[in-house]
Parts: C-alpha cells; structure tokens; sequence
C-alpha cells in the first residue's frame, strides 16, 4: 500500500490558552449564577469537616467541584458557584480583625479561576474578570500571612502556585508570535512554580494538570529560547512523576502530549524550510523524529495500561494513531512507512468503536478521518 509521504496537519492544534480580551464586566463574586438554587439537592462533601467551620466546608465543596471537573463539567460548575457564593458571605461577615484563615483565601481564589476556565468559551470577555478576582483574593492571603508559621507552609506554597496558575493566564494575553521576550507574568509564575511546587504537598493529579499548563503556555511562543524553559520545566516534573509512579497512566498520557507539542514545533519549522536543503533544516526534522518517538514510547505505555483495566478512552487511541502518522512522514523507505501506516489505521478504527461505543461525544480529529478515508480508497 502506497500513500503520498505527505506531513499531516490540523491533527492538534498547539492547547495554548486564550488570550483574555481587555474588557470591563460584572464582578464575578457577584453573579447571580453563583447564588444556589434554594431547591438544589443537597451535596455530600467527601471530606469530614467540624461542624461550624465554614472554611472547611467551602474548601471541602471546592474539594468535591474538582473531584467531578472530567466527569460531570455542570456539576463541577455547580459546586464552583457553589463555593465562590459560600466564600463570598463567610467574607462579607467576617467581623473578627484577625484575617481569615489561609485555606480561605486559597479555596476562594482557585475557585474564582476555576470556574473562570469553565465560562472562558462562553464569555471570553469576562475571563479576565474572574482571573483579576482571584488574583486578588489569592494576594489577599499571601498579604496577611507572608510572615506566616510553620503551620501555614504547606498552604501558603499552594497559594503561590495558585496565584501562579493566575499569572500564567493572564500572561497569554501578552503574547504574540513574534513575541521576543517572555511576559512578567509568565516569568514569576515559573518562577513561583519553581520555589514552590515541592513544598505544596501537591497531589500527583494537580503536578500533571500544572506540567499541562505550563507546557500549553509554552506553545504560544514561535522561538524555541522563549518556549522551552516552559517545556523543558513541564517535562521534567512529568518525568518524575512518571519515574515515581510508572502506571500513572494521566502522566504518561501528558507526558506523551507534551513531546508531541514539542513534535510540532520542530515539524512546523522543518516545513518553513522544507525548499532548503540545509544542516538546519535537516536537524529540525531530526529534532521532530527524536519527540516522535518519545512521545509514542508514553502513548504506548499508556494505552497498553488503559486497556488492560478497561479505561480506554478514544482520545488515547487518537493520541498514539497520531504519534505513528508523525513518524510515518519522517522515515525514509516505503516498507517502514506502510507498517507505521497500518498501525495508523488499527487505531484510528480503534478510536472510532470506542467514541461508538462509549457515548462520550468524541469525535475523531479531520486529519485522520481523512487519511482513514485514503486509505480505504486506495486499498
């Protein structure tokens, strides 16, 4: 079987953050869609809380709104309101002149930003309303406790790297492809994510979803000194938790995205240059192959673990099938290219039965679809 030995495109575009339009909103603690519905069922919090202690049970509702962002988005978002109401009137009557306690601030800013990144692709305006709100409740609690106790250390690092997470965001409004410099807020979040990260005490399901983020921000930038200290510090927090926990199947899976971005940069360059036959231009595509192949060593792993407990997903399946499509355009004889071709083709189907079967709205990236389709014709 014989295909063009053409690079594929629009499998992926770069998950780079969007940048927030500049405009003045209502203030998001003050939505009405934050107010709970007086007939609402009543939400079971999975962490034991004192009775009385407000603070614990908005850290506990935003406990659960996280638990339940991949699997049910509307009620996360519900339990996001939620918790921004319930910490917007344990502000409001707060008389004491000691401030509240740290977790307040924590739990009321990452909730802020949380529900910010829900409501971003509804309300692109207002995004940057939420981002300004939660920075500023975040800066609130590093404010009155920068001085604070050994206690507090633990907490007041995630404050940090919250705020962080905020900075970064707000740092994709500032960037342009012909960025030549890295946004002040792009360089304190690093550099916060830096200090703090160890010290946090994060969960292994936060360090990946921070590595995503952290390399995402890095696909805004067209030169590879301006990206890679995003890429290289994500690959490296992947890696660690990968060497600590080899069947986290979520940090294979990021980590394997995370190569595959860093694919794209390299092919996308090695495509401006394809008319020159240069060392630089072949270095690129060797560059590209190198994470190619590393970004399909973690699919694979992946995959093959999902798939042995039953959790495979159809965007695992795209993943790896894009991984081999990459790796096909790259390899010189035609017997390679048909063997990385059928591989493209078992998981393509692959992913098509388990979106089928599995209900979940998934639908398959174009480029595929399209070289499904091709293959189909020509054989």
């Amino acid at each position: 079987m014989v295909l063009d030995k053409k690079r594929p495109r629009g499998l992926k575009q770069s998950a780079a953050e969007k940048a927030a339009k500049k405009s003045k909103v209502e203030d998001p603690t003050e939505s009405t869609s934050a107010v709970p519905n007086e007939n609402a069922p009543t939400v079971v919090l999975g962490k034991d809380v004192e009775e009385g202690d407000e603070v614990g049970e908005a850290a506990a509702l935003y406990e659960s709104a996280m638990e339940k962002l991949d699997t049910s988005p509307s009620e996360a978002r519900a339990l996001l309101c939620g918790t921004v109401h319930e910490s917007d009137r344990i502000l409001r009557n707060w008389e004491a002149e000691t401030p509240l306690p740290l977790l307040f601030y924590l739990t009321y800013g990452s909730a802020l930003f949380e529900l910010g990144r829900m409501t971003e692709s509804e309300e692109e305006e207002g995004f940057e309303s939420y981002l300004e709100a939660a920075e500023e409740r975040l800066q609130d609690g590093l404010d009155h406790y920068k001085d604070t106790s050994a206690e507090n250390t633990v907490t007041l690092s995630r404050v940090k790297i919250a705020l962080g997470r905020v900075w970064l965001a707000k740092a994709a409004s500032d960037v342009e492809a012909s960025a030549q410099e890295i946004p002040a807020f792009a360089r304190h979040a690093l550099a916060m994510f830096e200090e703090c990260s160890g010290a946090a005490e994060m969960t292994t399901k936060a360090k990946v979803e921070l590595a995503g983020s952290v390399y995402h921000h890095g696909d805004l930038y067209s030169a590879w000194t301006l990206r890679s200290p995003f890429t290289v510090w994500a690959e490296t927090l992947l890696s660690s938790i990968v060497k600590e926990t080899p069947e986290d199947t979520s940090a294979l899976s990021q980590l394997g995205l995370c190569y595959l971005s860093t694919a794209h940069y390299w092919l996308d360059q090695a495509d401006e240059n394809s008319s020159e036959e240069t060392p630089a231009a072949a270095e690129e595509e060797k560059n590209a192959y190198t994470a190619i192949v590393q970004a399909k060593t973690y699919f694979e792993q992946a995959h093959t673990l999902l798939h042995s407990t039953g959790q495979l997903q159809p965007h695992h399946c795209a993943d790896l099938a894009e991984a081999y499509l990459h790796q096909a355009t790259l390899v010189d004889t035609e017997e390679e290219r048909d063997a990385l071709y059928l591989k493209v083709v078992t998981l393509t189907q692959e992913t098509k039965t388990l979106a089928e079967t599995t209900d979940c709205g998934y639908e398959l990236p174009e480029a595929l679809e399209s070289f499904l389709e091709e293959w189909e014709e020509t054989a």
